[in-house]
């Protein structure tokens, strides 16, 4: 089985508890390399931006432990994802988790440059309250200061899992059909400016204001 057959077979069956509805996806279509950046609302994130853009050879930036897990590991190897290690391990001192982080930086600008189409959360974890924090990480910082040329930028804002069995908020809540929504948007220009002119915690403001924004996305009929 390859990526694309386990991806509409994944969509096949997510959009029998979930109505997705996905705007600005034309965006992904063109020839152009893409570093897709979303907000990490609960655990099966992934796994419904996987399915619903099958049919690009997005390779997902993800977490050690998931790479190891017996399943989440195989979907992943098909995906081509990028294991990253565990940056809060207790036994990992901060001038080790500062190393760490820069040479993830260094891997994600080389893999664009490489032309490898590449999805990574800016907050690094599922939200623990009700708005998106990134606070004071620093790998979209870093990638968008050496963003190479020809790479688009697209922001991907979700909705919709926030109170699910799979997110860490409360209170949980079970729905037969439940409505999630992804809206991506190309800020390219943006990150470039705001990373070559603000320092990394504005930088990182400014994601967390376009993930938290609450109006209506366009044409989601919400």
């Amino acid at each position: 089985m390859n990526r694309y057959t386990l991806g509409k077979i994944v969509k096949f069956f997510f959009h029998w508890h979930y109505d997705v509805r996905v705007t600005g996806e034309e965006l992904l279509r063109d020839k152009s390399v893409h570093l897709v950046m979303p907000n990490h609302t609960a655990y099966v994130d992934p796994l419904i931006l996987f399915s619903e853009e099958w049919w690009l050879p997005l390779s997902p930036m993800t977490d050690e432990l998931f790479m190891r897990h017996w399943f989440y590991g195989r979907v992943l190897q098909l995906a081509d994802a990028i294991e990253v290690p565990d940056l809060n391990k207790s036994a990992m001192s901060r001038e080790e988790g500062v190393a760490a982080a820069s040479q993830l930086s260094r891997v994600a600008i080389d893999s664009l440059a490489a032309g490898k189409q590449l999805c990574f959360y800016p907050s690094g974890h599922v939200k623990l309250i009700d708005k998106e924090v990134i606070g004071n990480r620093r790998m979209a910082y870093e990638v968008c200061r050496e963003l190479p040329e020809g790479v688009r930028v697209i922001l991907c804002r979700m909705r919709g899992l926030e109170t699910s069995l799979w997110s860490k908020l409360k209170p949980k809540e079970w729905k037969w059909r439940r409505t999630v929504t992804l809206h991506f948007e190309d800020h390219t220009e943006d990150v470039r400016q705001w990373a070559q002119t603000l320092d990394k915690r504005a930088f990182n403001q400014k994601l967390e204001d376009w993930y938290n924004d609450n109006r209506t996305d366009t044409s989601l009929g919400a």
